[in-house]
């Protein structure tokens, strides 16, 4: 079995459905939360922290819910 990084899977989801994983910011907790505007969120991938739009935000913290319990098939998760 190979393991990925929960950031290159976040990557391979979203570009499996042309969604566009631009994030404004990768790095520290307390440097995210601080640079983060208004429209946008926090989540962590591996041992870093992103600051993305709250749309992309919310397909991505369903798709690591799922994938964190260990069912990586998005199939079942959701249908974009």
């Amino acid at each position: 079995m190979i393991f990925i990084s929960e950031f290159e899977a976040v990557k391979n989801f979203c570009r499996e459905r042309y969604i566009p994983f631009d994030y404004l910011f990768r790095g520290s907790k307390y440097a995210a939360y601080r640079l983060k505007p208004d429209d946008a969120r926090v989540i962590r991938l591996d041992d870093d922290y992103f600051v993305v739009p709250s749309t992309t935000y919310l397909m991505i913290r369903r798709y690591l819910v799922a994938l964190r319990k260990g069912d990586d098939s998005a199939e079942t998760l959701l249908h974009l």
